[in-house]
């Protein structure tokens, strides 16, 4: 894992077990100042200090846990932060398991980096 302390109080993990994905999406999210967490794995970060995170990225198709197993175990721990998914492989049936997920949002990769950086901002924006 890779924590930086940024000015911003949000913090979101990444995980994607390229760590060129990594590094680009947090280089991309500490621009915008965002804290970040780099996770190799699902189940690494699923090992780590999840009441720190406000809203998680991650990819769908990674060696051992897939990235849409990822929604209903936090959910089943208690801990309602968004998640976003990338996917270099989107099928219309990896679309759908998402939205019965209800996933924040749903990216093909390589995605938009200001369509990305939008949907995390919806996501850590306060309810009314």
């Amino acid at each position: 894992m890779k924590a930086t302390g940024m000015t911003s109080e949000k913090a979101v993990a990444v995980i994607d077990d390229d760590a060129s994905v990594r590094t680009s999406l947090e280089d991309l999210l500490q621009s915008f100042g965002y804290a970040t967490m780099a996770f190799a794995s699902a189940e690494e970060f699923l090992a780590s200090n999840l009441g720190l995170v406000d809203c998680v990225i991650s990819d769908i198709q990674m060696p051992g846990m897939s990235g849409l197993e990822i929604q209903p175990l936090l959910r089943k721990r208690g801990v309602m932060c968004a998640v976003i998914l990338l996917t270099a492989f989107p099928s219309e049936q990896v679309r759908t398991r998402a939205r019965k997920l209800n996933v924040h949002d749903f990216f093909e990769k390589p995605c938009n980096p200001e369509a990305l950086i939008a949907s995390v901002e919806r996501a850590l924006a306060p309810t009314a």
